[in-house]
């Protein structure tokens, strides 16, 4: 299968929408292209074990382990589900600190994710050495230059789109399974 152009599909009422890696990515730009890469590996993932039909919108769910931070992963995932309109997207950091996953640049979050469908939810978090030491190093430069008062440089700036570029490209030219892990599937409790 090839993963990097199969397109994932969605119900929104009556029509199925088709959306492609390369219509994610013009919706969110090109700034945090390794979220977008990676929340689109996700769903196309994710998807088919959560349901055998084609999944609808407006009963999906989403828990993303990066938090506010993550704007490539929200922009995918509203994009396809219409999580963060729908109420259904939740970037609550808290909720990870104790999921067994790599740990975002800046160490407040962690690459986790639940991707939920009706009565399902998949827990699943990307496998450790997937994100590469350039990756944190140059995501973690800016809030490092800030404090010191100083602006990203050309190079420093050049080097932080180049890491988001390589990691969008590792990951949409790996199988899924290479990429990421499952914790576990689970069944939402009903709320009372």
């Amino acid at each position: 299968m090839d993963f990097e152009n199969s397109p994932l599909k969605v119900k929104d009422g009556n029509d199925i929408l088709t959306i492609s890696y390369d219509d994610v990515v013009k919706y969110h730009g090109h700034s945090m292209i390794g979220g977008v890469a990676l929340a689109y590996k996700i769903m196309l993932w994710g998807f088919p074990k959560l349901t055998d039909e084609i999944p609808e919108r407006g009963y999906f769910s989403f828990l993303s382990g990066i938090g506010l931070g993550g704007q490539g992963v929200i922009d995918a995932t509203e994009m396809v589900m219409r999580v963060r309109s729908k109420g259904a997207l939740d970037l609550d950091l808290s909720k990870v600190q104790d999921k067994p996953a790599p740990p975002t640049p800046g160490g407040k979050g962690r690459y986790y994710f639940e991707l939920g469908y009706k009565d399902k939810i998949l827990c699943l978090a990307v496998k450790d050495g997937i994100v590469p030491k350039d990756f944190y190093y140059y995501s973690e430069l800016p809030a490092q230059r800030r404090a010191a008062g100083e602006p990203m440089s050309d190079e420093d700036l050049a080097g932080l789109r180049r890491v988001r570029h390589e990691l969008a490209d590792a990951i949409m030219n790996n199988a899924p399974d290479d990429l990421l892990k499952v914790i576990e599937i689970k069944t939402k409790k009903e709320d009372n």
